[in-house]
């Protein structure tokens, strides 16, 4: 009988500590999933941030592109009219 309550008592030690494990493990694993939602939305913060910097950057690159382009064909033409004023004097 004596062999019997022995065994009763470990198995119940060890069926406690299994349980013991159990919680600790799954506050863990809460934990951890949480610090990586949170990393997670860091992460996202970030990429979303230089989407938009990038996205700025080649709003500018285009603006600046059509201020060179506007001016370009303004000095261009420039030259050109007074090429032509300059050949049409010759002329006479």
């Amino acid at each position: 009988m004596e062999t019997l309550f022995f065994i009763l008592g470990i198995a119940s030690v060890v069926v406690i500590a299994s349980a013991i494990v159990a919680v600790v493990s799954i506050v863990k694993v809460t934990k951890l999933q949480k610090r990586a939602n949170d990393e997670g939305s860091g992460l996202q913060q970030s990429i979303d941030a230089l989407y938009r910097a990038l996205d700025d950057n080649i709003r500018n690159n285009n603006r600046n592109l059509d201020i060179v382009q506007d001016h370009f064909a303004s000095q261009l033409d420039s030259r050109l009219d007074k090429l032509e004023s300059k050949l049409t004097n010759n002329k006479k």
